[in-house]
């Protein structure tokens, strides 16, 4: 390669995937460039000589028709391979296109393809690394690259071009030694592609002052934190609100108005908790952020804890833009979260030294972060949307929140997670989320007593039981101990033995490791052995699924009795082996000239090893100290979990907290004037189910305000019941799997987003699974919650695409804002109740029963109903808004309770009607609100 290369910049449109299954070219598309300019483009249609699916057609929009008078390809196969001649090739996904023409030019007698060829979805995926989305359609839009005719070859190929053009322009402003550093690792990347990026490095620049580099890793310089000049004055009049709301080009809300003065108030005078249902649309972020702001100083900051980590960027993005703007003014709004979410800098820099331990993928998910250290100010892997933990390089690189020193760590001064926390300390506003918060809230980000606003409040209660609980997690604690054991000494591999033969005194650390690894280890297994045997070797256990035995008073007791000294010699090796584990790591990173290039892999392994422990440490310290809480009944469940019914190494002990009430006190306790918000808190406009939730006895009518949606919901919405639905079976049958499947295909096959609403994952996948092999999957894309990426990845794609279903469970109830035509179809296959097998559903039902009160009433239909309405909550989320709300479950129409919820949805039409005729109802109420209005005209009489 050259700077006169002329590149082929191909697209290939065809009626199948495979060529040896009869698949064949359509069209071919081709676009040359040259010095970074296009100098020739060729489209040509090509008649296949076979049928063309009805998929392609549609995704294409090439006919039969316009392929009958078509030449064949062998007809125009020469002129092609001559065009192309020996330049390099180009295409997005090039190991399609490439093989595809190759293996075509043969079967009609040309001889196949020999040029270098350039891959620019790999280019895309590691010169855009934040980007949610590689498909041609989505990063020319990202790229601003004008594509009329997606899914066309001519289209596509210039499309691909210009991309190629802007990517290349991006590589060569990157720091010099960044691009040498990909240029070094970029011998994987598929054909030619890592010797394009060869030569493009070959003149690398200078690094600017803009980056500092260290360890070989060029990272962008941190950018001093905004801070507030000003403390604002609070619009306390219905005229200096509306006012500011203009000036931020917002709407004046009386509810609103109402919230903001109830918060500042009380902030200023009483400080009483309080309790505020904003509804839909009204603006409660403003709302709460708005009073707060005119009284909050980083002495005496806002924690706002929603309940997940998306929403914490939507607010620090979206809400404080809005909020600067209505006070003219800049404010910042630290999002904070567990350290697992950040990179690790120096453990970045070390899975740099060798590639051995990575797969492909994990190769070019390291280039990626090359380039994103030099864009990222936060450091938050979030912001890659990557599919989860299952990547090796990434389970090595995040980071445990132990930051070290600036003696034991090179990258002190730029660790993301430590200049978070400094952060912080010194702002006047933190966001974080409900698990954090319930985690954390001793630290020093929190100290003070600060303002705390709990949005999304109805979830507060759930999200922070699971830390309150305590899980003592054997099966874990023996695969890192075993993983320690061959870290330590690994006959065939390089070992920490081998690396330290020749020096005394880190050989006897090491023997004292192996000690009391060895220890821990047996303490482990005897414990899961003699539990095992106990509760599960006599009994009758199922083939497949976890199983739970709950434990009484008095076996909780035995337990302690029995293995409490056990647990408290584990603890003690433990801290020994992670003191041990913890001076080797600061040996190695003093010294890293010392060490080979074999050893790092050693030392990343130990690493993860001892952080993992060290995570450990304080379930097994409150079994060790048999701590009050893990024997008090009316506060948690105690539990011995068999992953697998016949793997006694799964055996794990959970306890699970029931009534989160009292634990939740002891945590406001630390905060003033807590304000507990969301759209959905109080079931039929009362507050007593939260009020319990949240450990209060009650709240008085002065700390409670319920405000309504300003939406007109019955202009805007429309439910649809289907009268033909099954009962949902207890065990998830094929017979209703087929059923969900094939309504869904008939609710969704439309031009509308649509979002599907599960209460099982496993139900999901199942239903996933069925409709790939229907129509659907062809003309719609499918995002199935732990199928096809996480909550989180798979509710980013859904945001951004304008053609897809997302069938999701729990956190897809709520929470996201999906609006205009994003999303104008909600399915709900089932009534969100709790399953009433789960042990802490089953215990908290105990309880309330022992009071003399129904634990249907009082308990699983509050959950459910307010649950139900956050799912209405997604469809509409401003005022130009339009959908419908299906519901799948007869239990809606059937019975009592089912129409008890009916009513605590908005006051909305509903049509109850055979599911096949629901299409058609879908079409007729999402048409142009202008064909509504000529028929309400066309229908109207005069008298």
């Amino acid at each position: 390669m050259n700077q006169d290369t002329v590149y082929a910049v191909i697209d290939l449109e065809t009626t199948g995937p495979d060529l040896k299954n009869g698949g064949r070219i359509i069209q071919f598309g081709c676009a040359l460039v040259r010095r970074g300019h296009i100098i020739q483009t060729v489209s040509q249609l090509i008649n296949p000589d076979t049928e063309v699916p009805q998929a392609i057609q549609d995704l294409t929009g090439i006919t039969p028709d316009m392929l009958v008078s078509a030449p064949y390809f062998d007809e125009v196969a020469g002129a092609l391979a001559g065009l192309i001649g020996d330049s390099v090739i180009v295409a997005h996904n090039v190991n399609f296109d490439y093989p595809f023409l190759s293996a075509e030019l043969q079967r009609v007698g040309q001889p196949p393809l020999t040029n270098e060829a350039i891959d620019t979805v790999q280019l895309a995926q590691i010169l855009l690394p934040n980007e949610a989305s590689y498909r041609l359609s989505d990063l020319t839009k990202v790229l601003e690259i004008k594509h009329d005719n997606p899914h066309q070859a001519d289209s596509d190929a210039i499309s691909t071009a210009t991309m190629l053009t802007k990517l290349t322009r991006k590589f060569t402003k990157l720091p010099g030694p960044t691009q040498r550093l990909i240029a070094e690792r970029s011998d994987f990347l598929v054909r030619e592609t890592g010797a394009y990026i060869k030569f493009l490095a070959r003149n690398a620049p200078a690094v600017s002052k803009r980056y500092t580099q260290v360890q070989g890793l060029t990272v962008v310089n941190p950018t001093a934190p905004v801070t507030t000049t000003i403390q604002p004055d609070y619009p306390a009049t219905d005229k200096a609100k509306r006012h500011a709301m203009k000036s931020a080009k917002l709407r004046f809300r009386f509810g609103q108005a109402k919230m903001m003065d109830m918060i500042y108030a009380n902030a200023k005078g009483q400080q009483l908790p309080l309790l505020i249902e904003a509804g839909t649309g009204l603006g409660k972020s403003l709302g709460y952020l708005t009073p707060l702001a005119a009284i909050a100083t980083p002495e005496h900051k806002v924690v706002v804890a929603t309940s997940t980590t998306v929403l914490q960027e939507q607010l620090a993005t979206t809400t404080f833009r809005e909020l600067g703007l209505l006070y003219g003014a800049k404010f910042d709004a630290v999002v904070l979260k567990s350290a697992r979410h950040f990179i690790d800098l120096n453990k970045f820099a070390t899975t740099l030294q060798t590639t051995d331990d990575f797969n492909r993928a994990d190769q070019l998910l390291q280039l990626r972060l090359i380039v994103w250290l030099t864009q990222t100010q936060t450091g938050d892997l979030d912001n890659l949307h990557l599919t989860g933990d299952q990547s090796l390089l990434m389970r090595r690189i995040r980071h445990t929140g132990d930051f070290g020193s600036s003696h034991s760590n090179p990258f002190y001064q730029l660790d993301f997670y430590r200049r978070l926390l400094e952060r912080a300390d010194n702002a006047t506003f933190v966001i974080t989320n409900h698990a954090f918060l319930a985690r954390h809230y001793e630290d020093s980000p929190f100290a003070h007593k600060p303002y705390l606003v709990v949005d999304e409040a109805h979830r507060f209660a759930d999200n922070v039981a699971p830390g309150l609980g305590v899980h003592f997690n054997l099966t874990q604690l023996r695969r890192l101990l075993s993983s320690l054991n061959s870290i330590v000494n690994y006959p065939e591999h390089t070992s920490l033995s081998t690396i330290y033969a020749d020096n005394e005194m880190v050989t006897y650390q090491i023997s004292q490791m192996q000690q009391n690894e060895a220890a821990a280890l047996k303490t482990v297994a005897t414990i899961q052995t003699q539990l095992f045997h106990h509760y599960f070797s006599h009994r009758e256990r199922p083939h497949t699924g976890s199983i739970n035995q709950v434990l009484t008073p008095v076996e909780v007791r035995a337990f302690f009795d029995r293995f409490a000294d056990a647990a408290r010699g584990l603890e003690r090796n433990l801290q020994q082996i992670i003191q041990i584990a913890t001076s080797m790591r600061t040996d190695y990173l003093r010294s890293r000239s010392r060490f080979l290039t074999s050893d790092v892999q050693v030392f990343q392994r130990l690493d993860e090893v001892s952080s993992a422990l060290a995570n450990q440490l304080q379930a097994v310290h409150d079994v060790a100290t048999a701590s009050p809480r893990l024997q008090t009944a009316e506060l948690t469940i105690p539990l011995v979990q068999l992953k697998h019914p016949d793997d006694l190494t799964s055996l794990t002990l959970r306890w699970r907290s029931v009534d989160t009430g009292a634990r939740i006190q002891e945590l406001l306790s630390n905060f003033t004037a807590p304000v507990f918000t969301g759209a959905t808190l109080t079931v039929r406009r009362r507050s007593n189910f939260l009020a319990h939730e949240l450990g209060y006895g009650s709240f008085k009518p002065e700390q409670v305000l319920v405000t309504r949606s300003p939406f007109k919901f019955r202009d805007q919405a429309h439910i649809l019941l289907a009268t033909d639905a099954p009962e949902a079976p207890a065990t998830l049958t094929p017979e209703y799997v087929r059923y969900l499947a094939d309504s869904i295909a008939q609710l969704a096959d439309n031009e509308h987003q649509t979002l599907v609403l599960f209460t099982s994952l496993n139900t999901i996948k199942a239903v996933y699974n069925e409709l790939c092999t229907r129509h659907l999957s062809v003309n719609k894309e499918i995002l199935a919650q732990g199928v096809t990426g996480t909550a989180a990845k798979i509710a980013r794609r859904f945001a951004v695409s304008t053609n897809a279903v997302l069938l999701g469970a729990a956190s897809f109830f709520e929470g996201v804002d999906y609006p205009s035509k994003q999303l104008e179809s909600v399915i709900v296959t089932r009534l969100p109740f709790a399953n009433p097998n789960d042990p802490v559903v089953e215990a908290r039902g105990k309880a309330i029963t022992e009071k003399g009160l129904d634990p249907f009433k009082v308990d699983a239909l509050p959950r459910a109903t307010l649950q139900l309405r956050q799912a209405f909550g997604r469809l509409i989320r401003r005022e130009d808004d339009r959908g419908v709300f299906i519901v799948l479950d007869p239990r809606f129409t059937k019975t009592q309770f089912g129409r008890g919820m009916q009513k605590a949805l908005p006051h909305v039409d509903t049509d109850i009607m055979p599911t096949a005729e629901i299409p058609a109802a879908i079409e007729q109420w999402l048409a142009p609100l202008s064909e509504h209005v000529a028929k309400n005209k066309k229908g109207t009489k005069h008298a």
